[in-house]
Parts: C-alpha cells; sequence; structure tokens
C-alpha cells in the first residue's frame, strides 16, 4: 500500500512546476516527516476536476491536497492526511506530539496560521498568482475569484496595510520561536511548524519581494529568518 501513495499537488499554469498550496505542502512536510514513500501529480486549477476523479473515483467533489492511498481511493484534507501517515508510519517522531495536550496545541496554532497569517498573505498575492498562470487557468482564477463582485485588485486591497497585519500577527509567533529555540514545537518539527512553513512558502512563491518585507524583515532581529533557513531542510 504504502508503494502507492501518489499526491496531487497544484501547481502554477505556466511552468506547471511550481508547487504553492498552502494545505498541500502541509500534507507533503507531514508525508516527508514520517518517511512516507510517495509520488506527486501536478496539476493546474482547471485539471483538479478533471484529471482527479480519474484515478480516485471516489473522490466526488476534488480538491487538492488527495493523497491516492489504494487503486480508486483518494484522501482528502492535508489534516486527514496527516493523521493517515501517522498511523500508518508509527516510525520515525510524531506528527502531532504524544499527549492530547500537544496535539491540541499545535491545533490551536493551526488555526492561528491560518486565521491570522493567510488572510493577509492572500491579499498580497492575488495579482501574482493570476499573473502566474496561462491564459485559461488564469481565466477561470479571475473568474471564480471575482464572483463576489470585486476585481483581483479591490480584493487585494491596501498592500501597505496588508504588510502591517502581516507583521503584527507574526509577534506572537516570532515570541513562541524566541521561547522555543528551534521549531515552534521544539527540537523536532510538527504539525504546527508544517502550518507556518507551508504558509511562508506560499508567499514566497508568488512574491519574493514582499515575503522578505513581510516575513524575513518583520522584525529586528534574525530569528524569523533563521526559522525559513532551516526550514529548507524539510522542502523537498
Amino acid at each position: 500500500m504504502h508503494s502507492e501513495l501518489q499526491l496531487f499537488e497544484v501547481v502554477d499554469g505556466l511552468t506547471r512546476k511550481k508547487s504553492f498550496s498552502p494545505m498541500v505542502w502541509r500534507a507533503k512536510l507531514a508525508l516527508n516527516h514520517k518517511g512516507a514513500s510517495y509520488k506527486t501529480i501536478p496539476v493546474t486549477f482547471l485539471d483538479i476536476p478533471v484529471l482527479i476523479p480519474k484515478v480516485c473515483p471516489n473522490v466526488t467533489a476534488p480538491t487538492v491536497p488527495t493523497l491516492k492511498i489504494a487503486d480508486g481511493e483518494g484522501l482528502q484534507d492535508s489534516m486527514a492526511i496527516a493523521e493517515y501517515v501517522e498511523k500508518n508510519y508509527p516510525k520515525g517522531p510524531s506528527i502531532f506530539g504524544t499527549t492530547p495536550c500537544e496535539r491540541n496545541l499545535q491545533l490551536f496554532f493551526d488555526s492561528y496560521v491560518s486565521t491570522r497569517l493567510h488572510p493577509a498573505i492572500q491579499r498580497l498575492v492575488y495579482i501574482e498568482m493570476h499573473e502566474d498562470q496561462d491564459a485559461d487557468n488564469a481565466a477561470y482564477f479571475k473568474f471564480s475569484r471575482e464572483k463576489g463582485g470585486k476585481t483581483l485588485k479591490e480584493l487585494g486591497g491596501d498592500q501597505a496595510q496588508n504588510l502591517k497585519e502581516l507583521k503584527e500577527n507574526l509577534g506572537l509567533i516570532h515570541s513562541a520561536l524566541l521561547r522555543s529555540g528551534g521549531w515552534i514545537t521544539g527540537e523536532q518539527p510538527g504539525w504546527a511548524d508544517f502550518t507556518l512553513i507551508s504558509a511562508f512558502i506560499w508567499f514566497n512563491s508568488f512574491s519574493p519581494q514582499k515575503f522578505e518585507e513581510g516575513i524575513l524583515n518583520a522584525m529586528d532581529d534574525q530569528v524569523l529568518r533563521s526559522y525559513w533557513l532551516k526550514a529548507q531542510q524539510l522542502i523537498v
């Protein structure tokens, strides 16, 4: 069963090589952490509803990440994938910790990243995500995001204010890294780190310059930059 694992990941429409989804990266980091052997299947936005059901017929509302775990069977959602590999690859360090308290704290951190960092990052990269698509995927991206009546530029809002909000919300994360002296979860990375690193990958994939300003230079020390450099060993 392990040799059959295939992970669908969304990529840009121009090069079809840039894997950027923070949710996909959460799954990839969890798989890597547990030493799972898997193959990645790159798909564009328009490929997702076409290709995933062909390989995983049980997935009727296809999204990424989807992990093919057996013939015809796919598992959706980064958390579900992490729980799957935690259960089926018991060797090595735990993803969520060894106690209910550790798990709950990591899930709280997950929620913090999703609600406090993701919205600002999304607004900061709307235009770049659109520009990195081929014509058909760009048209889909624009149409799907502008359904509410606002243009991509309007959805992006005030970029200076977005950066200010992001920097403010990084404060508690910066403090946590100062206290831990390593990963968010201590000596070994865990789910909390995977959620944070995945958000950083997403941001940096589309706007390295804004990532530099909004993340790496957000504080007056090198804590966040050092953390990002250390995270490179996990990004494969």
